[in-house]
């Protein structure tokens, strides 16, 4: 079976984590042209919905320290935020814990990038448009934005239920 996973995702998981630093990926397409229709507007009331257009979020600012500790159920003990300014396309924020991290990576994509065939991915259901997980990262597809969620600090199985639920929280709010 193919797998598939956003490229530019795997970039930043490289990066910025140093994940499957043996992995090998060819260049990105250039990001799809947005589209001019309205978005609707997400339940976070930031404004309208970036899903498919529009500036991608500091992802620092979608989480509250109560919910990453909630969702986690690991306390923060330091947040590296991306610095990137608003319109930057690939979005990072980092929450550093006692026993673990969380990690939320966003960029614009389209869905043939975000379906490159990848070995070893493994799909996952009932998240987003489409997701998968590899190498401890679970990959969300929310329109033409991938959503990369990394928790560490439990048990694997632990660890894809935690990214799962952030991904839920997170996707009303891009």
């Amino acid at each position: 079976m193919d797998y598939r996973r956003p490229f530019a995702a795997l970039v930043t998981c490289l990066a910025l984590t140093g994940c499957g630093a043996g992995e090998q990926a060819s260049t990105a397409s250039p990001p799809a042209a947005a589209s001019a229709a309205p978005s609707p507007t997400a339940a976070s009331g930031l404004g309208d919905s970036v899903k498919d257009a529009g500036d991608i979020p500091d992802p620092c600012t979608l989480l509250s320290k109560e919910q990453v500790t909630e969702l986690t159920g690991r306390k923060i003990t330091r947040i590296d935020e991306d610095g990137l300014p608003r319109g930057d396309t690939n979005r990072y924020c980092q929450w550093q814990q006692s026993g673990g991290q969380l990690a939320v990576f966003l960029n614009r994509t389209t869905e043939p990038d975000f379906t490159v065939t990848i070995a070893g991915a493994t799909p996952v259901n009932d998240v987003g448009e489409r997701a998968f997980q590899l190498a401890g990262h679970l990959y969300v597809l929310y329109g033409t934005v991938a959503i990369d969620v990394y928790s560490r600090g439990d048990s694997d199985d632990e660890n894809l239920a935690e990214a799962a639920a952030v991904a839920q929280v997170l996707i009303p709010k891009i």
